[in-house]
């Protein structure tokens, strides 16, 4: 377990989203915070810290780097997860985000392929329905 401000990420409350090549799963954005992450080998899990660890190499610390830790809730799974994003993929996260803020809609998630890495990618899916105001009034006065 690793404790960010006051939060307890445990294994077995989060879990990471890895859709399919192709496919698009609909999220909703819970909380987003700038974290440094690095893998441990002992534990083989990646862990979380709010500041630069000291002393990285003895504690068996690799693969040190400053990410954005998205926590999502996907709706397919039905659950609370989490998504590494790097500073591009965060930039374009942010763009499809500013606009879900503005227009509505639902925000997809899907994974890319490019050269050896996958990539993270959001795309804003605009809602076909139009929201209607809805005013008080007897429901038989409308029949």
């Amino acid at each position: 377990m690793v404790r960010l401000e006051g939060e307890i990420f445990s294994q077995d409350r989060y879990y990471y989203l890895r859709p399919s090549p192709g496919e698009k799963v609909p999220i909703q954005i819970l909380n987003f915070r700038r974290v440094f992450a690095a893998w441990s080998h002992k534990q083989k899990n990646t862990l979380y810290f709010e500041k630069v660890p000291e002393e990285s190499e003895e504690e068996g610390l690799k693969r040190l780097r400053e990410i954005v830790l998205l926590q999502v809730y996907d709706w397919f799974a039905g659950r609370e997860g989490l998504v590494e994003l790097t500073e591009p993929e965060f930039e374009q996260f942010m763009g499809v985000y500013e606009a879900f803020l503005r227009q509505s809609g639902e925000i997809q998630y899907s994974r890319q392929k490019k050269g050896r890495k996958n990539e993270n990618f959001f795309e804003l899916q605009v809602s076909p329905s139009i929201i209607r105001e809805v005013r008080k009034g007897l429901f038989s006065d409308k029949l």
